[in-house]
């Protein structure tokens, strides 16, 4: 708001003459010094400031006008100021907009601050991708030709979730099992893409650390299991042309279904790649 701040530093000591569109016209410099009653109504005089800004029409400005159109001024004429016309925000005529905006209809919204500055009448935009998990929502007024002034509100927005829960500590890189979970419900952020609402979701993954019991378990705590793990007996399948040969072998290292792992034959201890085909069988191919 710089611009605002210097034209506001110029400007003379006087009220500014509110402006409802976007061009000044004689009318509102007549409404503004009795001394260009005469003027033409209809003459444009130039466009209106952007809201929060003044426009000042300076003396030497006005001796001109007055001399384009055959007044005749009879002593020196003051600046005369204009600006936009705004009114405040107010939490009851922010909370049905937010409400069209967010539209979720079981939604709770409470205002808690807004911006504390006149807007201009216009339009509320208030984009969903302008909401942040704090509540922050950044939005903004469309005015004439395509202007706009941006506004924030900060609000309690909520809608009853579930979300899961560690019923009790599960270690890291252990495989979870569902009853070590449990589903809870309450008011949250309707946007918390990170939770996981469903036990389906999280049980058969690892937690990448400990988890005591009472933690949320979202996404980021949580990953895959493998379907092979070092160290395990896996049965091997090896397919020679249509010549297929079983026996059981040792995991030298982990993967999940369709990757390679490299494998240990118990017999002389020697090591070599076979792809996962499902849980704890792989398949050499040659």
């Amino acid at each position: 708001m710089r611009i605002a701040f210097l034209f506001a530093a110029i400007a003379p000591a006087f009220a500014c003459h509110i402006i409802e569109g976007d061009r000044i016209f004689g009318k509102d410099v007549a409404s503004a010094s009795p001394v260009f009653a005469a003027l033409d109504p209809s003459i444009d005089i130039g466009a209106s400031p952007l809201a929060g800004v003044q426009r000042i029409l300076r003396p030497d400005m006005l001796v001109r006008l007055a001399k384009q159109n055959d007044i005749v001024l009879s002593g020196p004429t003051s600046a005369i100021c204009f600006e936009r016309a705004t009114e405040p925000l107010t939490a009851k005529n922010l909370l049905p907009i937010l409400q069209q905006a967010l539209a979720i209809d079981n939604a709770k919204i409470e205002i808690i601050d807004f911006s504390h500055f006149g807007v201009p009448r216009g339009t509320f935009d208030f984009p969903r991708s302008g909401l942040s998990p704090n509540g922050l929502w950044r939005g903004r007024v469309l005015y004439e030709q395509g202007h706009s002034m941006p506004v924030w509100v900060k609000a309690r927005i909520t809608v009853d979730r579930n979300w899961v829960e560690a019923s009790e500590t599960l270690v890291a890189g252990k495989v979870i099992e569902a009853s070590q979970l449990m589903v809870k419900t309450g008011p949250r952020f309707p946007f918390d893409t990170a939770s996981i609402e469903s036990v389906d979701l999280a049980a058969g993954r690892r937690p990448v650390r400990m988890l005591t019991a009472g933690t949320q378990i979202v996404a980021a705590m949580l990953m895959i299991a493998h379907d092979v793990e070092r160290g395990d007996h896996v049965s091997v399948e090896v397919r020679v042309g249509r010549a297929i040969l079983d026996f059981e072998a040792t995991a030298d290292s982990s993967g999940r279904t369709g990757e390679s792992i490299m494998v240990k034959n118990p017999e002389n201890g020697r090591s070599f790649q076979a792809k996962i085909q499902d849980k704890g069988h792989v398949v050499v191919e040659k």
